[in-house]
């Protein structure tokens, strides 16, 4: 065990940088507006003896009288005595906002670079932790996980719960919040890493906390209707280090861990060759010659359960016939009433006497249900104050700012009373959003999704969890950093089997709740109504603030691919996606009711004098179309250009009538190795009806343009057997030669390519080749006795560590056989580059083997 490392730090303190531009007006108008020192030393309570303090702030009012008035905090921070510590004194007092993170916070990244496990999270280190501190809540909290089944998508909404700590404020880089998400299919205990997301946690003055949520895809195992299929995910928040890989019980320090059941959507075909693996199925063999066994049949839509028939199926279940009978005697009571308890107030009661009512009843009595029962039934229809969560519950809602999305997830608690199982067509949870965006006028509706919910048998103890997410065109609503955080209210609204009227914000669900948060629209350009700016946003699954500008390299997360970029370049096919401002409300279910906007994509060498080339290629998008509170897709639609030379643009996000573009695609850039290099990348809007052009921008209003550096050139191994060692002796040798237990097998290696990101080489099969010692040494320097040797035979070299050149490598290698079995080997020599491939995943891999026989020792 390593002796503990202690380190000397000081108090954090605030910085420059940390400070809102919004406080920062707040600050300098108290200081140039004070009228005496005395003032100062009071509102600010320097942390001195008070003849300090008060000479601190008499030296700060001269100052100001001395050049006018303060114009900006640097001003202030260089007045001689102030310094940080009273300037953090200044800052927090005047603006009644900051608060200074601790010691343990602000150090984070130093602590644990001098001693990995300074506080004691990791369960194997060779230090000694120093200050054990692990799932430490405090600044930021991961509340809810849910999964989508339609869309097979696993949601977690994250808390960010204070003011300061988050490495700086929101013209700074942030921290990371980084998200790890595993699958544990039969709840074995035994995880699949689906990756890691992450999203930017700044320092935000104000009411918290504030909601964030992230994706990522999980590509579900489907099952037969018959059988229940619920899987168990987790999800581990850990602030400014990634989780590692394969890690599922890895223990953060700050951030927490959650575990939540999901159920994963019934298959809606099958295979011929299944239903014959079924014991009851039975067919003669020369009929099995005449079949495609591989052919798909597709199933019949599942039924919806009429009122008789879930009369029938909840007789002997605890479920209430106003709960199972809810949306058939909605519809009964009219199909155009959306406020259900005010209906059933107005023709039910002690006196039923509207016809309608009578007719109510009179179906009722005539599906199954007892006379006796019948009031009761309708009286249990009105909603009552807040909602009924006995059987659903709104738990979380985030905004998703990596994809410009609401996301909420939502907990189902009983085994049954969704109207059916798996094989039936079940009910919908309806989740209607609305946003206060600050403009004053109140609530505005922003849409409605929904998941399809069943009767689950099995369900856990701790229920299911569910989500659903709202794509929302956020380009009008952003602002820049210096005019500090955007913060919008946002309403959610559950609802059972009923949705949400579009036009009631504190409409009250007979069954479902609601729930009000915050949420924080990042930084960006602002744009007024009517202006069509357009904004990439993300390029390769890399969202563009992970991008360097110079290099074109990325580095972070992906969007919604679970990868890790490391200086990668783009390859294969490079996704452009993005938003155009507020676009018209065009998309009806029966066509375009308005002239959509249109827009172009330019790509061009980062050269001088090079031309911009416009893309012109067709390609595909998952379009989900939405009417009232009907979902069809995710369907596939051609994107192709019109006589005019542009793409129209498909986002529709406002209104009952909406129509979302997954993962809002503008472009797909098909490039290949003759394209390799730096490249520039823009984009216009252009509004048909006014004839105005509309060019990209960024948030300070110059021109948007991107650079993203191009590779599609493979790594080149090259792996050679040169000689072997024997009782001293070294004798040349090639491949496919043979050798005997004991030889030192020597040979050359070389991994070419201008981003290498791993290789390793080793001996195949690894059972018989165990007991060898391998050495790889780059270079030319022969491996000698106290050269590093590696048991089993296999080593591998990563960029940046172990120090792999960005360019790749080549050296030399050796293997001691001794302990080998006889056997036929192969030394194998695999790797792959940092390019993040066709926007998906990193890596073009190759690799080059030379085989050879080892002799049993004679």
């Amino acid at each position: 065990m390593t002796a503990k490392r202690t380190v000397s730090i000081e108090k954090p303190l605030i910085a420059l940088e940390d400070v809102d531009p919004a406080d920062e007006k707040k600050i300098l108008e108290f200081l140039n507006t004070v009228e005496n020192a005395g003032e100062i030393a009071k509102t600010v309570e320097f942390p001195d003896e008070p003849d300090i303090g008060i000479k601190v702030a008499e030296k700060i009012l001269a100052k100001k009288n001395k050049i006018g008035s303060f114009s900006n905090l640097k001003e202030v921070m260089d007045v001689k005595g102030v310094g940080p510590r009273r300037f953090t004194e200044l800052v927090s007092a005047v603006s009644g906002k900051y608060e200074v993170a601790e010691t343990e916070r602000t150090f984070f990244k130093y602590l644990t670079a001098i001693n990995p496990n300074y506080f004691g999270n990791l369960k194997e280190s060779s230090f000694e932790a120093v200050k054990v501190m692990i799932n430490k809540t405090t600044y930021e909290e991961l509340k809810c996980v849910g999964f989508n089944p339609r869309f097979e998508r696993v949601e977690a909404v994250i808390h960010i719960k204070k003011s300061s700590g988050y490495g700086g404020n929101l013209c700074s880089g942030g921290t990371p919040e980084y998200i790890r998400f595993y699958v544990d299919w039969n709840d074995t205990d035994t995880w699949e890493d689906l990756g890691v997301v992450s999203f930017k946690a700044y320092n935000i003055p104000g009411d918290k906390p504030l909601e964030y949520a992230v994706s990522i895809p999980l590509d579900a195992k489907k099952k037969w209707c018959i059988k229940e299929n619920l899987p168990k995910v987790r999800a581990i928040l850990s602030w400014n280090t990634a989780p590692p890989a394969d890690t599922p019980d890895f223990v953060p320090v700050w951030g927490n861990s959650l575990d939540a059941y999901i159920q994963i959507d019934a298959l809606r075909f099958v295979l011929i060759k299944d239903i014959l693996e079924l014991e009851a199925v039975s067919i003669p063999e020369n009929i099995l010659e005449l079949v495609d066994l591989e052919k798909e049949i597709t199933l019949k839509e599942p039924e919806k359960l009429s009122l008789p028939k879930l009369l029938q199926l909840y007789k002997d279940k605890e479920v209430p016939g106003h709960r199972f009978g809810f949306s058939q005697i909605k519809n009964l009571l009219g199909k155009d009433t959306f406020s259900l308890g005010q209906t059933v107030a107005e023709k039910s009661g002690k006196n039923i006497i509207a016809s309608s009512t009578v007719s109510l009843h009179n179906t009722l009595i005539d599906a199954g249900f007892e006379l006796s029962i019948v009031p009761g039934i309708i009286e249990g229809l009105v909603p009552i104050s807040s909602g009924d969560t006995t059987y659903e519950e709104l738990k979380c809602i985030g905004l998703n700012t990596n994809l410009d999305e609401l996301a909420s997830v939502i907990e189902l608690k009983k085994s049954s009373g969704y109207s059916g199982g798996l094989c039936t067509a079940g009910s919908e949870e309806y989740v209607a959003f609305w946003a206060d965006w600050g403009d004053g006028t109140g609530w505005t509706y922003v849409g409605t999704s929904v998941v399809n919910v069943h009767d689950i048998k099995n369900i856990p103890s701790g229920g299911l969890q569910y989500s659903v997410f709202l794509p929302v065109n956020l380009t009008g609503r952003h602002k820049p950093c210096s005019e500090g955080a955007k913060i919008v209210k946002v309403r959610a609204i559950l609802s059972w089997e009923v949705a949400p009227p579009a036009w009631d914000p504190n409409y009250i669900p007979r069954w479902g709740n609601r729930r009000d948060t915050l949420i924080h629209i990042p930084p960006g350009p602002t744009v007024e109504e009517g202006d069509h700016t357009p904004y990439i946003s993300v390029i390769g699954n890399m969202g563009i603030d992970d991008i360097d500008s110079s290099t074109g390299l990325a580095t972070g997360n992906g969007v919604m691919a679970a990868f890790t970029a490391n200086e990668s370049p783009f390859g294969g096919v490079v996704t452009i996606c993005g938003h155009i401002a507020f676009p018209p409300n065009t998309f009806t279910g029966s066509g375009m009711s308005a002239i959509p906007l249109k827009y172009r994509v330019f790509v061009r060498r980062s050269l001088p004098g090079e031309p911009w080339q416009q893309l012109t290629n067709s390609f595909n998008v998952k379009l989900v179309d939405q009417l009232g509170s009907s979902f069809t897709g995710p369907y596939n639609h051609t994107q192709k250009l019109d006589s005019d030379g542009y793409y129209t643009y498909l986002e529709d996000l406002e209104g009952n009538e909406r129509r979302f573009v997954e993962g809002f695609v503008l472009a797909k850039w098909i490039t290949s190795a003759p394209m390799d290099g730096l490249w520039e990348i823009c984009m216009e809007a252009f509004d048909p009806m006014t004839l105005t052009t509309y060019p990209a921008l960024n948030a300070d209003g110059t021109d948007q343009i991107i650079r993203v550096m191009i590779d599609n050139t493979w790594p080149t191994p090259d792996l050679n057997i040169t000689g072997y060692t024997r009782d001293g002796v070294t004798n040349p040798a090639e491949g496919c030669g043979a050798f005997r237990q004991g030889d030192i097998i020597h040979g050359t290696y070389s991994m070419k390519n201008n981003y290498i990101r791993s290789f390793y080489l080793r001996a195949e099969p690894l059972g018989p080749a165990d007991g060898g010692e391998l050495c790889v040494q780059p270079g030319t320097t022969p491996c000698t006795a106290s050269s590093g040797w590696s048991t089993p035979p296999s080593v591998t070299r990563a960029y940046p560590s172990p120090v792999v050149s960005t360019t790749g490598e080549e050296g030399v290698w050796s293997l001691k056989t001794e302990e080998m079995d006889p056997c036929g080997y192969i030394m194998r020599l695999h790797g792959s580059d940092r390019t993040i491939v066709d926007s998906g995943s990193i890596g073009h891999y190759s690799g080059k083997s030379v085989g050879f026989c080892l002799l049993k020792k004679s």
